[in-house]
């Protein structure tokens, strides 16, 4: 991009240094905005999810008239919070998203990870739109869940083996902990009913 800026400038007659260094500084500080832009947003989706997730919880209690109806909307719309949020971190905001959890930038296996994310999301809002049934809505948690899970311990691992304490890394097996606890009883309630 900054080779196409100073393309720009010289077509347009600008033969000057001047006009070169205020090219590459306006460059550079549009990428460290735009850097700082996408930091606060990967901040912003740790406050979204679990005020997404609590809305949530207390819709489905509240129009859920039984677990299975409970259940029909807390749990394909968290498995939508969790892993649409998710993928949208590795889709868009990458390097910000990796600095964040402290693993370094890995664009291409981001963008694998955010695909399947993406996936998972896109499944459960079919599952919820077309009604596909509480089976279909149990088998789309049950697999954000095992995602999470195994995603929980390649965290608990990084911070043991490689050092990361970074806070976003280590709250990682917490709340992978926190959405079993909070998915598996209406689940299973809803499968019995």
């Amino acid at each position: 991009m900054r080779e196409q800026l100073l393309k720009r400038n010289q077509a347009v007659s600008c033969k000057h240094d001047v006009c070169k260094r205020q090219t590459e500084l306006w460059y550079f500080m549009n990428v460290e905005e735009n850097t700082m832009t996408r930091k606060t947003v990967t901040r912003a989706l740790e406050w979204l999810r679990p005020l997404g997730i609590s809305l949530t919880l207390y819709f489905a209690y509240y129009l859920g008239r039984d677990s299975r109806a409970q259940f029909h909307i807390m749990g394909p719309i968290i498995v939508m919070i969790m892993s649409g949020t998710v993928a949208f971190e590795s889709l868009v905001l990458g390097e910000a998203a990796s600095e964040k959890i402290g693993y370094p930038p890995n664009r291409a296996y981001q963008i694998q990870s955010g695909l399947a994310n993406l996936a998972t999301a896109v499944t459960a809002l079919l599952v919820y739109a077309l009604e596909w049934g509480s089976f279909a809505e149990a088998t789309i948690v049950t697999a954000m869940l095992i995602f999470f899970a195994l995603s929980a311990l390649n965290h608990l691992a990084s911070a043991v083996m490689a050092n990361n304490m970074k806070p976003a890394n280590l709250t990682r097996p917490a709340v992978a902990l926190l959405l079993t606890g909070l998915l598996l009883p209406p689940m299973l309630a809803a499968l019995k009913q």
